[in-house]
């Protein structure tokens, strides 16, 4: 899989990076089970509410008995401040592409 970076590399980069794509492509293609593969990192990413609980446990200010709920506030919280964000990014390319200025 090439790279999405479009500055001019030298032979032996390139040469290396597509070596490295070959064998990632061979390794996904003898993973049996890719669900279970990724798992560990899909838990680990902002975008797990294990990953928020488990923030919020190590955190220690919330009770045991209120750490899932807590957890749950946080993650919707993390979602919505970047639902936020797209929604600026949106409006700012908008704005662009109509030629004005963002305010």
């Amino acid at each position: 899989m090439a790279t999405s970076d479009k500055s001019p590399r030298d032979p032996k980069s390139a040469y290396i990076s597509t070596v490295r794509s070959i064998a990632a492509d061979k390794s996904w293609a003898q993973t049996p089970n890719r669900a279970e593969r990724t798992a560990a990192a899909r838990a680990a990413s902002p975008n797990s509410l294990t990953y928020w609980i488990a923030k919020v446990r190590a955190d220690g200010v919330v009770r045991e008995q209120d750490v899932q709920a807590a957890g749950q506030n946080a993650y919707r919280a993390y979602m919505r401040e970047k639902s936020l964000k797209a929604a600026a990014a949106r409006r700012a390319k908008s704005r662009k592409a109509a030629g004005e200025t963002a305010a």
